[in-house]
């Protein structure tokens, strides 16, 4: 049995529970500024995922018995129509810049490594005004294995540390070593990504987190068929321009990519770096 939790966190309500019949329905519906886009029963009782389709707030409310209509002409069904489109590259599709501000989004894949970045975390909560704004891509393997490092990012979303914003990065992140893009991640033949996807959501869901609306593809490796996937769950595919590890260096506006895991230790050591002679001053929430 799951115990119920009531947190509250800059007056948004999240829980904590069993969830069941986990659902995305078959078109986004809006009522009054909020999209649908995802249906559940949390201990029994009746949910709904819902997001703000002006500032892609996401959201758990209850249902409401009033007749919705169509997400058309919003900025967040402008932005799902834009990441679908074509070309589609098979690696960093996605949105990859925002109009200003620089946005630090840290990747939890699956990792054999004990602990997680600290070091990264606790310098952003030193160096920036808090709560410092932080987009987490996270994995259903890499909670599983790390349900202590998972209780401190929410102790420190709590403590007003970090605003933290939870993004999808699958449950399962599958990776063969070696194989080609074209057969990897989630081009993998065992991948099914509507399931990983929505595993993912309910997991946070079941450790009192509140799943937004973006989404990275793991390894940045995508095709026509996964954007169109992402995008028909109403997710906004992320992708960077500005992963730190291989060298590229984050700019007014940059989606900042690092590993949050301990997988990838070069990135964290640059980025520090570059905070300490003041060459990042100043941080925003991940506005596409």
């Amino acid at each position: 049995m799951f115990k119920k939790i009531l947190f509250i966190f800059l007056g948004i309500p999240l829980w904590a529970g069993h969830v069941t019949h986990y659902m995305a329905p078959p078109s986004l519906m809006c009522y009054s500024h909020h999209a649908v886009i995802r249906s559940f029963l949390l201990d029994g009782k009746s949910k709904r995922l819902v997001v703000d389709t002006d500032t892609l707030q996401a959201s758990i409310d209850n249902p409401v018995r009033t007749i919705g209509h169509p997400c058309h002409g919003s900025r967040y069904t402008r932005l799902l129509t834009q990441s679908a489109v074509a070309p589609w590259p098979i690696s960093n599709d996605g949105i990859t810049h925002q109009h200003s501000g620089m946005s630090i989004t840290t990747d939890l894949c699956p990792s054999s490594k004990q602990g997680f970045e600290r070091r990264l975390y606790k310098a952003l909560i030193h160096h920036f005004k808090n709560p410092v704004p932080v987009t987490l891509f996270i994995t259903k393997r890499w909670i599983d294995k790390h349900p202590t490092e998972l209780k401190q990012f929410q102790a420190w979303q709590q403590k007003g540390k970090l605003a933290i914003t939870w993004g999808n990065h699958t449950a399962y992140h599958h990776y063969h070593p070696g194989k080609p893009l074209e057969h990897n991640f989630v081009l993998s033949p065992e991948e099914h990504l509507t399931d990983d996807i929505l595993t993912l959501e309910k997991s946070l869901i079941e450790h009192g987190i509140t799943p937004s609306v973006f989404f990275r593809f793991p390894g940045l490796v995508s095709d026509k068929h996964a954007i169109e996937t992402v995008t028909g769950l109403g997710l906004i595919p992320i992708g960077t321009d500005a992963w730190i590890a291989k060298g590229q260096r984050p700019k007014a506006g940059s989606i900042v990519l690092l590993h949050g895991n301990k997988n990838e230790p070069k990135g964290v050591d640059m980025f520090l770096k570059m905070v300490q002679k003041g060459k990042v001053r100043q941080l925003s929430p991940l506005v596409p």
